[in-house]
């Protein structure tokens, strides 16, 4: 069966095989002067089939180690994701357990806390500081970095129209600004609209980014 299974897999043994069995049959009709060159021709022939099938033996177990590796690091990548998102949601739920025991000792605040808070509006009266632009434009230049990522061409953020933030789970800041493909004119300048959200202990993540109208 085993034989039988070799030369379906190696066409090149089996003949190999077949060519020793005739050197065999040979070796019993010859005379007894002739025999010796007929065995130290079967033995080259044994040996070099042992040869490949060793070879084969190894490519084989080589072949099962690499397919071994990769099941042992997709499964620590399956674990490290799963590990990754057990601890965001620990992070998610502590603090919604502090959001809670806010509103419930100190509600004023908390009221206030969910109000919208203007960070920067680019048409408005009021002055905003040059460390508070340089913020939002930061923020402008997080969201952008995540939409060069989903297609070939690439933006560079131009100017911030308007910013500002609310409590949500975390501080959700949402921004409308100017962008435009890198090495342009200045008439290919397009709108965005995009929320970043952050809390304690939490990166800033890119909820939403996507062309605006206003």
């Amino acid at each position: 069966m085993k034989n039988s299974k070799l030369s379906e897999e190696n066409p090149v043994t089996e003949k190999r095989k077949n060519a020793i069995l005739r050197h065999v049959k040979k070796l019993q009709e010859e005379k007894p002067a002739n025999q010796k060159l007929r065995m130290n021709k079967i033995l080259r022939q044994v040996i070099k089939l042992q040869r490949e099938s060793e070879e084969k033996g190894k490519l084989e177990a080589m072949k099962e180690l690499e397919e071994e590796k990769e099941r042992v690091m997709v499964k620590k990548f399956l674990e490290e994701v799963l590990i990754e998102k057990e601890k965001e949601l620990e992070r998610d739920n502590k603090f919604r357990e502090e959001n809670q025991l806010m509103k419930k000792l100190y509600p004023n605040a908390y009221r206030l806390s969910k109000s919208i808070c203007q960070l920067f509006d680019r048409d408005s009266s009021d002055s905003y500081s040059p460390e508070n632009f340089q913020k939002v434009k930061s923020y402008a230049k997080i969201a952008i970095d995540v939409f060069n990522q989903r297609q070939a061409i690439k933006y560079s953020v131009v100017d911030v129209i308007r910013a500002s933030s609310h409590m949500d789970t975390g501080r959700m800041v949402n921004l409308t600004f100017t962008a435009k493909p890198d090495d342009s004119e200045d008439e290919d300048v397009k709108t965005f609209g995009a929320n970043i959200h952050y809390g304690f202990n939490k990166p800033f993540r890119v909820t939403r980014v996507a062309y605006s109208s206003t």
